[in-house]
C-alpha cells in the first residue's frame, strides 16, 4: 500500500512566498560576487527522478509515481486529487484561465529573483513522505522543508531537477507501487498510464477512451513516429485500447500503426518500424 503525502493547509505555498519576500526586504543587498556559488548536486544516495505516472486510487486521492531514468523503480506517493491535477497541469505546461496557487508562487519567486535549484524527496517517517526544496535567494542557499506534492508542483513549472533518496524507490508494478500503475513499453519507447477522468477533462478529452502517454523516450520508435507526451493512445493496428490491460494484450505482436488523440483530433501514425 502506498504511503501518503503530508497533510497541510494549501496556503502553505503562499506562506513560503511571503517568507521569501520578507527575508529579501529585511536583508541589505549583498555585495556583488564575481563568481556565483555553485549549484548544489544531488544529496548522497539520491538519484534523479521524474513524474512518470499519476493514477487515481479513490474518489479524492491519486497515486503519484516518481520514477528513475530507466522507469524500473519509482517512489509511490499518495496525494490529494487536486494536488495530482496541479502537478499534471504543471508538467504539461497547460494554460488555465487564472493562475493556480503553484503558478502564482512560481511567478513570485521569479519576480524576487529566487531560484529553485532542485527538490529532493528525503525521507519516509510514519507513512509520511518528506521533501526539501533547495532555494537560492539573497545570495544564499536555503533548504526549505516541504510536502513532496508542493515541491514537485513547483519543480515541474520551473524545470527544476528532481531527486529522491535511493532507498525510497520501489520496483514498478510491485506491491508498494499499486497494480497496474503504468506500463513502460521499451520496444516502442514510451510509458503509458490509465486515463483518469479528471485528467481527461483537463485535456479537453472527457469523452475520449484510451491510455495516456506519460513519457516518450528520446530517439525511440514512438518519438520518431511523432508520439508526444500527453497523447491518448486509442488503438494499436486498428484494435481499440480502452485501458492498459487491452494495450498489453494488443502489444503482444509487432505494432505497425498507432492511433492517437491529440488536441481534439484523431491521427494514425504509421512509422513505427525499428
Amino acid at each position: 500500500m502506498s504511503r501518503r503525502n503530508r497533510s497541510l493547509d494549501g496556503a502553505a505555498s503562499l506562506l513560503l512566498a511571503l517568507a521569501v519576500l520578507g527575508a529579501l526586504a529585511a536583508r541589505p543587498a549583498p555585495a556583488p560576487s564575481p563568481t556565483p556559488p555553485a549549484a548544489p548536486g544531488p544529496a548522497a544516495g539520491a538519484v534523479p527522478v521524474h513524474v512518470a505516472g499519476i493514477r487515481p486510487t479513490g474518489p479524492d486521492q491519486v497515486l503519484l509515481l516518481l520514477a528513475d531514468d530507466g522507469e524500473r523503480r519509482a517512489v509511490p506517493i499518495a496525494v490529494g486529487r487536486d494536488q495530482g491535477i496541479a502537478i499534471y497541469l504543471g508538467k504539461m505546461k497547460a494554460e488555465t484561465t487564472r493562475p493556480l496557487t503553484h503558478d502564482l508562487l512560481a511567478t513570485i519567486l521569479g519576480v524576487v529573483g529566487a531560484v529553485i535549484e532542485k527538490i529532493t524527496v528525503t525521507d519516509l517517517k510514519d507513512d509520511v513522505y518528506f521533501a526539501e526544496i533547495a532555494l537560492r535567494a539573497g545570495g544564499k542557499l536555503h533548504p526549505i522543508d516541504a510536502r513532496p506534492s508542493d515541491a514537485i508542483a513547483l519543480a515541474v513549472r520551473l524545470n527544476a531537477p528532481m531527486y529522491s533518496v535511493a532507498s525510497l524507490l520501489k520496483p514498478i508494478g510491485g506491491p508498494e507501487s499499486g497494480e497496474p500503475a503504468l506500463h513502460a513499453d521499451a520496444r516502442l519507447g514510451l510509458t503509458l498510464q490509465e486515463l483518469d477522468p479528471d485528467l481527461a477533462e483537463s485535456l479537453g478529452a472527457a469523452d475520449v477512451e484510451g491510455v495516456l502517454v506519460a513519457s516518450v523516450a528520446k530517439g525511440g520508435r514512438a518519438e520518431r513516429a511523432g508520439v508526444r507526451r500527453g497523447d491518448i493512445v486509442q488503438a494499436l493496428d486498428g484494435r481499440p485500447i480502452p485501458g492498459l490491460p487491452a494495450y498489453l494484450e494488443a502489444a503482444g505482436k509487432e505494432v505497425k500503426t498507432l492511433t492517437i488523440w491529440r488536441d481534439g483530433r484523431t491521427t494514425t501514425l504509421e512509422k513505427l518500424t525499428p
